[in-house]
């Protein structure tokens, strides 16, 4: 009887032991080796931000696997990340972040594959291509800290002369405050023509940067046409030097030889006066000559000698004339 007792002490304790590494093992099923695993690779981040093991790796919200293990190494947190669907394939550009998938700050980590490579098991992402979320709960954290750290005295008498500044300002701030009002009436009630003219400014913004280019060789055509034109002027300044030179030296020229112009200017006037008066006969003189030249011609063209008459060539008032540019 004793021996039947102990048989069913040993399978009932080894009936235990078997549930009990079931339970286990399930409850650790994603570190168990060579079980669900497509393969372990590791992500590093500047923060954990709630990350656990056993949180879900997921690529758009699909879950691929699970967070084997979040550990601290190197002033990063380094979660070791264990794929269970062998059909994803990660590039080696693939990045990670910390995601929150419930209310209560579960998070997840997100992958989302870049690169053309492919990483291979065991590989780590490193922090420059991961991502951390902002932990409310350790922010709340934090600002209670904070908080008690507050000098509620200090704060005290900072509220009271706040309180009194605006005690003795108030005849000031109140029509500041009733000016701030009229604006946003005034923008309350243009708001249409704010919007058209906002409209109308993202044209013309629009149009100048369609014609940047335009404007730019506009600009630059401008600038060498300024310089033209300053060029063209420094040209003018130096005429304009120059003939204020040729006139001081042309005055000091006629001033010299003002006994010597004056004359002969004025001989010159009288020839001028005495050949207006005479144009008549010396034109009827030029016209008489060609009959004349045209006879002569033919007569000395007849033979070795010929013979030519001059009308009036010994008058006196006739040789009075040539005898004055030959003689002295």
């Amino acid at each position: 009887m004793s021996a039947l007792i102990r048989g069913q002490a040993r399978r009932g304790a080894l009936g235990t032991l078997l549930i009990v590494g079931i339970v286990l093992a399930s409850l650790n099923l994603s570190r168990l080796p060579l079980v669900g695993d497509a393969g372990t690779i590791a992500a590093r981040f500047a923060e954990a931000g709630g990350l656990r093991g056993g949180d879900a790796v997921m690529i758009s919200g699909a879950q691929v696997g699970k967070v084997r293990e979040v550990r601290l190494e190197d002033g990063a947190v380094t979660a070791v990340l264990a794929l269970t669907d062998d059909t994803v394939t990660l590039g080696n550009q693939t990045e990670a972040q910390i995601i929150t998938t419930t209310l209560l700050g579960r998070a997840a980590v997100e992958l989302v594959p870049e690169g053309d490579g492919a990483l291979e098991e065991g590989d780590t992402i490193p922090v420059e291509r991961t991502s951390s979320p902002y932990n409310i709960t350790s922010a709340l954290n934090q600002l209670t800290t904070e908080s008690a750290e507050i000098d509620k005295q200090a704060l005290q008498r900072a509220l009271a002369r706040t309180s009194a500044v605006l005690e003795g300002s108030q005849d000031s701030v109140g029509p500041a405050l009733q000016g701030i009002t009229e604006i946003s009436r005034v923008l309350a009630t243009n708001d249409e023509r704010l919007a058209v003219l906002l409209d109308r400014s993202a044209r013309v913004t629009a149009v100048l940067a369609d014609r940047d280019q335009e404007i730019g060789s506009l600009l630059t055509a401008g600038e060498s046409l300024f310089a033209e034109l300053d060029a063209r002027q420094r040209i003018i300044e130096e005429l304009l030097r120059s003939a204020r030179a040729l006139s001081d030296q042309l005055r000091a020229a006629l001033q010299e030889n003002a006994r010597v112009i004056g004359p002969a200017l004025s001989q010159l006037n009288e020839i001028v006066d005495v050949l207006n008066r005479n144009r008549k006969a010396i034109q009827d003189t030029v016209t008489g000559l060609r009959g004349y030249a045209t006879a002569f011609g033919d007569a000395a063209s007849t033979g070795p000698w010929f013979d030519a008459y001059i009308q009036n060539l010994t008058d006196p008032a006739t040789l009075a004339p040539v005898l004055s540019g030959i003689l002295p």
